[in-house]
């Protein structure tokens, strides 16, 4: 059964859609700047999510296409293109020549850096556009969120985990933590 706040009863009429429909223009907005900067830069949105990809770790181009849910040949076309502008590197794995690694090149993590700092820019001076109160109070409810979404998204995975096991794991757990399963997307 999904779980509700204890505020719930407490929320003004509408508090809880205008704050879900702030947030959401709020990640909107900061998603489009991001988005409009990569298109002067003249890459594609499957190009960027191969570029943030790599800022953490080498990736065959094998894993990028599993990781992004899309064929090896779309894949390889896209990481080619990237190759070309000289933001990705391909690497003979240590260990095993047979193997190419990708990474991101000194430009390309360059690149991700300076977009970074123009997206945190305007965000920056935005929110310092917000007297020191408000900041205090925007960070503490940001805080809050955000340690909300991740317990609440580990639970999900905890529920997820189950469902792979199969649906008498599922009745099985329910049955053990007295908790009736909500299918799929109705939980709050």
């Amino acid at each position: 059964m999904p779980r509700e706040s204890p505020h719930k009863a407490l929320d003004p009429p509408h508090a809880s859609e205008r704050a879900l429909t702030a947030l959401v223009h709020l990640l909107a907005s900061v998603e489009a700047v991001e988005f409009r900067r990569w298109g002067d830069l003249g890459l594609t949105i499957s190009q960027l999510r191969v570029l943030h990809l790599l800022r953490e770790r080498r990736f065959s181009c094998g894993q990028v296409a599993d990781h992004l849910g899309i064929t090896a040949s779309t894949a390889t076309a896209l990481i080619e293109r990237l190759v070309r502008r000289g933001l990705v590197e391909r690497i003979t794995r240590d260990g095993d020549r047979r193997v190419t690694d990708l990474r991101l090149s000194e430009p390309g993590r360059r690149l991700l850096e300076e977009t970074y700092r123009r997206k945190t820019g305007v965000i920056t001076a935005s929110v310092l556009e917000l007297s020191g109160d408000d900041r205090e109070r925007l960070a503490d409810l940001l805080d809050r969120l955000a340690a909300a979404v991740q317990a609440r998204e580990s639970w999900t995975d905890a529920e997820s985990a189950t469902d792979a096991a199969g649906e008498r794991g599922a009745e099985a757990s329910a049955a053990v933590t007295g908790r009736r399963r909500e299918p799929a997307g109705t939980q709050a």
